[in-house]
């Protein structure tokens, strides 16, 4: 592949196919089951959404939020919802989502019960290993 056809197409991948069409053409329309679509975003929120700014930002969804297919989603009857099974993807990238968020939760508790003294040890260790290598 060609440097100027990759140059070409950053634009496209950083911002996306819909954005990037100009309000003279049509951006192509995504099915409600295409792997492009976010379905956290189509269920509820998308974890993507929490907390931006913040320690706990994960940065922005990869997938497509569209609003259109949303709308649809949430029109379909039950049966159709039990199909596509899309509550389970949800519950699923939530449930790491707060796994994740527990674990840093975890990870400064542990930090928090060390007392002064042991904080001084462990950066005297990090800074002035005891153990040297020689040749």
């Amino acid at each position: 592949m060609c440097v100027a056809y990759t140059v070409f197409r950053l634009p496209e991948q950083l911002m996306g196919e819909q954005l990037m069409s100009g309000p003279g053409s049509r951006a192509p329309q995504l099915s409600i089951t295409d792997p492009k679509v976010c379905r956290s975003y189509l269920v509820g929120t998308c974890p993507h959404d929490l907390f931006t700014n913040t320690k706990q930002d994960i940065g922005l969804c990869p997938k497509v939020h569209s609003e259109p297919l949303k709308i649809e989603y949430e029109a379909a009857d039950a049966e159709q919802k039990r199909k596509w099974a899309f509550e389970y993807d949800y519950l699923r990238d939530m449930q790491k989502y707060i796994d994740e968020c527990n674990r840093r939760i975890d990870s400064a508790q542990r930090r928090l019960e060390k007392t002064p003294d042991e904080i001084r040890q462990t950066n005297a260790l990090v800074r002035h290993p005891t153990c040297t290598f020689s040749q």
